[in-house]
């Protein structure tokens, strides 16, 4: 049986990984006064989001009229103010194995109050469970590109208290966020599934040639009227994390009809999707995060081209972080 933490505005919000999206969370939550841990096994990759932190925290509490938490920067997950929190979110990498791993730990670790929730959009919570007693306290908590955008979509493992959705709920709207609850478990959750309906057409027409990511954009943000088409976003999201979300959402039969169930197993890869790993995962050319991409770097030497070099103090992990978080 699960029971809500009394002091959720003193005891610290903890993040697991410091990559794009974890220090994105970490500004989010100590943005109204809030402390926050952000836990990342790199030290350069707590440094770089040390940086981010330090302007993105003071100019979105001035623009919003707020004052910052305190935050917390560490490399142990034995750290005394993790096992102090009230709620951990977990954004580490697209790999099932470690988020097991960390959701088995992190269970064993702390009070049973404490909420664990992953920010993954390729995997159910309830898949990440096998090494968790406190199953009640474990939930999807999807973040876009936060603070920016507001909208979280929650999902029950399975067994998530109802309670922790209601409590969890009221501490976000306080945040300003805007909650949704998914109806029923949804690997993808919803936008994502959405999304990756149209990503998976756009990879589609540019493997096969038909047009330029820049022509992609530029059709859809004039028809739409929206500030990034779906190559720039892919690039935020990072294309690697793009290729792992879509082979799992294959092989979860998500995919288009007739090419999911068994991806894995029977080895058989999309065209559109080989294409994608060849050209861009294989290269290291990922997105913004490694400086090439669809678009990114393109004025180096064309769309899509570049050396695929990694900067100095680069995310280790390669979070999956994402802004549409790993769609």
């Amino acid at each position: 049986m699960w029971t809500p933490p009394t002091d959720a505005h003193s005891k610290p919000v903890t993040i697991i990984g410091a990559g794009v999206l974890g220090r994105r969370l970490a500004t989010l939550w100590s943005s109204t006064g809030r402390p926050v841990n952000l836990y990342d096994p790199s030290l350069p990759a707590l440094e770089s989001a040390t940086a981010y932190i330090a302007d993105a925290l003071s100019t979105y509490c001035s623009e919003q009229g707020t004052h910052p938490g305190h935050v917390h920067f560490t490399t142990s997950l034995h750290d005394p103010s993790i096992a102090n929190s009230w709620m951990v979110i977990e954004a580490a990498p697209e790999d099932l194995d470690l988020k097991i791993s960390i959701f088995g730990r992190l269970d064993r670790m702390l009070h049973k109050s404490t909420i664990i929730a992953t920010n993954s959009a390729s995997f159910r919570s309830g898949e990440l469970v096998s090494e968790v007693r406190n199953r009640s306290r474990v939930l999807n908590t999807l973040y876009y590109i936060p603070p920016r955008n507001r909208c979280v979509e929650m999902m029950s493992c399975g067994y998530t208290s109802p309670e922790l959705i209601a409590f969890l709920r009221a501490q976000m709207e306080e945040m300003g966020m805007l909650p949704m609850v998914v109806g029923n478990e949804s690997t993808g959750l919803i936008f994502p599934r959405i999304f990756g309906a149209l990503k998976r057409e756009t990879l589609k027409v540019l493997s096969s040639g038909v047009a330029t990511p820049t022509e992609i954009d530029t059709l859809f943000t004039d028809f739409f009227g929206a500030k990034k088409g779906p190559c720039a976003m892919m690039d935020v999201v990072g294309l690697d994390t793009v290729a792992k979300t879509e082979r799992h959402f294959l092989a979860e039969g998500r995919g288009e009809e007739g090419e999911g169930l068994g991806l894995e197993l029977e080895g058989r890869v999309p065209e559109y999707l080989a294409w994608l790993e060849e050209e861009f995962v294989e290269r290291g050319r990922v997105g913004e995060k490694s400086g090439e991409g669809l678009l990114v770097g393109r004025e180096k030497g064309g769309e899509g081209n570049g050396g695929g070099k990694h900067k100095p103090g680069e995310e280790v992990w390669q979070e999956p972080a994402v802004d549409l978080s790993g769609l």
